[in-house]
């Protein structure tokens, strides 16, 4: 190739595999089967807000608010995480203190006048401040608002769940807790009952099992499938940072060592993700919700379900590849309905754009509920036979010569007690 061409075939294969901030479908069109069935309960679904400017709300939070305020009593708000920029909730004598309290002040208000139940779950950068001291104070603060069991799981532990009903369980897991290096938080597990990694992966397993043929929500920081930064997809503007070729290497780097316990290439991250998926399996109705990347995503993959809605103050693009049926780097917020017949559907919804975005089934009606009627009554004798007519039948010749063999008790009565 010559040099001339070269700079030109780089820039073309940089383009045609870059993300971009750009609405992504699989299919041409968004997928929409919604009918009007009734809904078990509703998940509204947010990450990453915590980057509000100082004195206001980002615009997806205040739409966040408006959503939530028309809500039923049978719902759910989830704020997934990374819920104070850029280093989680510092003491009271930090000059950092007045911005981290404003983004919880912010989130917390949204559900003012929200009917349902609200859960904060814990990201990466709600440990930066003090680790397991800035996250206890991060649910002190919440908790001291909202009331108890609001931010969740508790005490810096790793894992917890939420009876929702009798068809819906949801699964809380602090996925920082996991890929975090544990020398440098040496108290982490003092207050768990789940003190090694193994012992939550059993935990999970547990929890897994005991929710098979019940919608399962596993809420967790960081996605189990990403098409975003975090995925390895970049935009075309990170190939040129700090300059040509070395943004490229930069970026290569990034996915190949998996430097950032951040990037599901991190050994830790990816361990993870590998365990949790293979023991969902044992679960066929597994819906994994996420933020971490600042987009919107839904993905199917695995015979999993991933929602990504993590664009609540900060947006970064996409590439909708692999798993990928819809991707879109803009700021937004999930809802997802459960619905009676064991069926559900996600909603995705743009502020930017100011509407639904995209919309598809996520899990199919139960088949396993058929009406079966028994009869109120049972006689106290039945007759049946052991064996069929055809099988017992012989001719006058066979009987001559091997006689009865028995063929006169081929017929029992089975007695029942009335």
């Amino acid at each position: 190739m010559s040099k001339k061409l070269f700079p030109k075939f780089f820039a073309i294969l940089l383009l045609s595999s870059c993300a971009t901030y750009k609405a992504q479908y699989k299919n041409s069109t968004s997928v929409n089967t919604f009918t009007d069935k009734e809904i078990e309960h509703s998940f509204y679904l947010i990450g990453d807000g915590g980057n509000s400017p100082l004195g206001e709300s980002s615009k997806t939070i205040q739409a966040f608010k408006s959503e939530l305020a028309k809500a039923s009593k049978n719902s759910t708000a989830i704020f997934l995480g990374d819920n104070i920029y850029p280093k989680g909730l510092p003491n009271k004598e930090s000059e950092d203190r007045t911005f981290a309290e404003h983004q919880l002040n912010t989130q917390t208000q949204a559900t003012v006048d929200f009917k349902g139940n609200t859960i904060f779950i814990p990201g990466n950068h709600d440990w930066y401040s003090n680790g397991l001291k800035g996250l206890k104070r991060q649910e002190k603060y919440i908790e001291s608002i909202l009331g108890k069991d609001t931010f969740l799981p508790e005490n810096g532990c790793p894992i917890d769940k939420i009876h929702v009903s009798d068809d819906v369980e949801l699964i809380i897991i602090d996925t920082q807790w996991f890929v975090t290096n544990w020398n440098n938080h040496p108290t982490i597990n003092d207050d768990c009952e789940i003190k090694t990694r193994e012992l939550f992966f059993n935990e999970y397993s547990s929890l897994i099992k005991k929710a098979r043929g019940k919608t399962t929500i596993v809420a967790l920081h960081h996605p189990m499938y990403t098409n975003g930064l975090h995925g390895g997809q970049y935009h075309f503007k990170s190939h040129l940072s700090p300059a040509p070729v070395l943004g490229t290497l930069k970026n290569l780097l990034r996915v190949t060592t998996g430097v950032s316990n951040a990037d599901i290439q991190n050994k830790r991250y990816n361990e993870l993700r590998k365990r949790l998926i293979t023991i969902s399996q044992e679960n066929s109705k597994v819906v994994f919700v996420s933020g971490h990347e600042h987009n919107l995503q839904y993905l199917v993959q695995d015979n999993l379900r991933q929602i990504v809605s993590g664009s609540g103050s900060k947006v970064t693009p996409t590439r909708n590849v692999g798993g990928g049926q819809f991707s879109y780097g803009t700021p937004g917020y999930a809802r997802l309905d459960v619905f009676k017949d064991g069926s559900s559907y996600v909603r995705f919804y743009s502020v930017e754009d100011n509407k639904l975005v995209f919309e598809t089934e996520v899990l199919k009606p139960d088949t396993n509920t058929i009406d079966t009627k028994f009869p109120e009554t049972f006689p106290k004798e039945k007759t049946a036979s052991i064996y069929s007519q055809e099988e017992t039948d012989k001719s006058a010749f066979t009987k001559f010569l091997w006689g009865k063999r028995y063929r006169d008790t081929i017929v029992q009565k089975l007695q029942y007690q009335p």
